[in-house]
């Protein structure tokens, strides 16, 4: 077996093989065990499948143990997982699997039967390279050539072997302004490994790291920020533990019980867990927390000073970034309730540009679109080159944000240059939704906006004009989409209109739109 290198997460198994590395309600697994089963997994995706360098496996799974493994078999590979939200239709996923190319899929037992009422839209994955996580019982004979997840472990070789090749590459897909979600595809072939280690370095001191790490994590895993952060408590040596549903109360006793050290959670999380009453908050002794790291939405004032308060230790860390961009800014603890709105300051390794329409910078304190460059930005979106290009100017990227910097540095994002909604920390863009709208017979035209929400900070809405002499009540749109939308995707609500606002070119006024319901809430997003 070759010699893992330092830095790689081979090496920190070698170096901790009888620690603990994954809690997952009464499985622990230590790290010989996870490699144990990564390496079994590992050797059935190539010697079965031919599963090697550059291929994906796409996977519909909760936050479970099963998809640590899988992510370190896949990493041993060379290959890509592709993170399929377990709150997507069949349709939804089928299109991500075909899009992305992948050779196979691993889903839970409770989604076999949406995926089998999809295999015709993804003919690149055979019947029988599909795996099954869970009961057989649960499956109802759904996928009926799947192999179960235990039997292919069964069937890999026991022999242990590390990573050969640069890994590092991943295509996570986000929803798209054409109404389909693009691939955020970053090439290992493109690492710079100086400049990606100086990146992540910077990144490590931004929060103050400081192994050993006990992180929990409750933040679905086909999201880009929860398995990376579970990855550096894991380059850390560090113990992760996974909650499969998120519960407030049970969260604070994970905390306590296990002594966590660090979490990643979206503002929505703590607006619950704050919310909970002051006698069950009271129950909980919450000083092992040292790094609570915030971001993905908004955070709230109101509910970062009950978030504060709450920890004893000054533990806040909020940051901004983005599939697309990684850790581009972080805002310490001691900064959190000095600098209202703010994510922070540049994380070394990033540059920051602040740009008008014209591509100009913008003066200090004033508001333009910001762009990131730095080593970790994704090499594209996977086939679109025009949708890459868009975001592009003179290497920097963009997601739309419209942000600006103080004279100490602070960046604050103040708005969203393009209509994308943020609700929970999970980013929904209108159009794909628009887009399903317009095929009921009697939506003549739609626009899709975000309205505020004291729990989520923004909730779906839908402005529709019927067609004339047409009718449709909010219940028969909303059931219409049930079953072409995943559940956060639809709208909460309908109105309808007379007349969608244009102007003289033939532009929607979605910001007009939009102003009607925030006017009054006190933040624009």
């Amino acid at each position: 077996m070759a010699e893992p290198q330092p830095g790689t997460l081979d090496f920190v198994v070698r170096q901790n093989a009888k620690a603990e590395a994954i809690v997952d309600g009464e499985l622990r697994w230590t790290y010989d065990a996870w490699d144990a089963h990564a390496c079994r997994l590992a050797s059935f995706l190539r010697d079965r499948w031919g599963i090697g360098a550059g291929d994906r496996v796409a996977w519909m799974l909760h936050n479970r143990a099963e998809q640590f493994a899988l992510a370190f078999a896949l990493q041993k590979l060379g290959a890509l997982g592709v993170p399929l939200g377990f709150r997507l239709t069949g349709p939804e996923a089928a299109y991500i699997v075909d899009d992305s190319d992948a050779k196979a899929v691993v889903c839970e037992a409770a989604f076999a039967g949406r995926l089998e009422g999809a295999l015709g839209a993804m003919p690149k994955v055979p019947e029988d390279c599909f795996v099954v996580v869970g009961a057989d019982a649960e499956r109802g004979g759904a996928l009926p050539k799947a192999l179960p997840f235990e039997d292919a472990l069964a069937a890999g070789s026991p022999e242990r072997f590390v990573t050969e090749r640069g890994a590092g590459g991943s295509i996570i897909y986000t929803s798209g302004t054409t109404g389909r979600p693009k691939g955020a595809f970053r090439d290992p072939g493109d690492e710079r490994p100086d400049a990606t280690r100086e990146f992540l370095i910077g990144v490590a001191l931004g929060f103050r790291y400081a192994p050993p790490e006990r992180h929990l994590v409750a933040c679905p895993l086909y999201h880009s920020a929860p398995p990376a952060f579970a990855g550096v408590a894991h380059l850390l040596g560090g113990t992760v533990f996974v909650m499969r549903r998120f519960d407030a109360e049970q969260a604070l006793d994970l905390i306590q019980r296990e002594r966590i050290t660090s979490a990643f959670l979206v503002p929505t999380i703590l607006n619950r867990i704050t919310s909970l009453p002051e006698e069950v908050l009271a129950r909980y002794d919450l000083s092992s927390m040292q790094r609570l790291l915030v971001g993905a939405a908004p955070f709230p004032f109101h509910v970062k000073e009950r978030t504060v308060a709450l920890f004893p230790n000054p533990c806040v860390y909020e940051f901004y970034g983005a599939t697309e961009t990684a850790i581009n800014t972080i805002l310490q603890p001691e900064d959190q309730l000095r600098k209202p709105g703010s994510c922070g300051r540049i994380v070394p390794g990033n540059e920051i540009r602040i740009l008008d329409d014209e591509g100009r910078e913008v003066p200090i304190g004033e508001v333009g679109t910001l762009y990131v460059r730095n080593p970790t930005l994704i090499t594209g979106y996977y086939k679109k080159q025009e949708a890459t290009d868009e975001c592009l100017r003179d290497g920097f990227f963009t997601v739309g944000d419209v942000a600006r910097v103080d004279e100490e540095g602070f960046y604050y994002i103040v708005d969203r240059k393009k209509d994308m909604i943020i609700s929970g920390g999970v980013n929904i863009y209108p159009a794909e939704i628009e887009a399903e709208l317009r095929q009921h017979p009697a939506v003549y035209d739609c626009a899709v906006i975000g309205v505020p929400n004291a729990e989520w900070g923004e909730e779906v809405k839908a402005v529709v004009q019927l067609r004339a002499g047409a009718c449709a009540s909010e219940a028969e749109l909303r059931e219409f989409l049930a079953a072409r939308l995943a559940d956060y995707k639809r709208p909460r609500s309908v109105d309808f209109v007379a007349e969608l606002p244009y102007n003289p070119s033939g532009k929607l006024l979605k910001r007009e739109l939009r102003n009607r319901y925030w006017e009054g809430a006190g933040r624009a997003i």
